[in-house]
């Protein structure tokens, strides 16, 4: 998910290179998941943090609907 290694990078990137970009980062902090590889984005206004399943519609679906486009990291 967005909160591992190459999700969180990726977030990490998308935000440094992509200054008009806001990003909503969904994952359900398993495992792989930590909310420590999002610590240099947390306080970015641009950047939202959503601990949920991917698989769940009632969370998954409310921002599938307000994306323009959807990166998927979770394994």
């Amino acid at each position: 998910g967005g909160a591992g290694f190459i999700g969180s990078n990726f977030v990490l990137h998308a935000l440094t290179t992509h200054p008009d970009w806001r990003i909503t980062t969904l994952d359900k902090l398993t495992y792989a998941g930590r909310m420590e590889n999002l610590r240099d984005v947390m306080n970015d206004p641009r950047h939202r943090f959503v601990q949920g399943d991917v698989t769940d519609a009632a969370v998954a679906g409310p921002l599938v609907r307000d994306a323009e486009i959807i990166v998927h990291f979770a394994a």
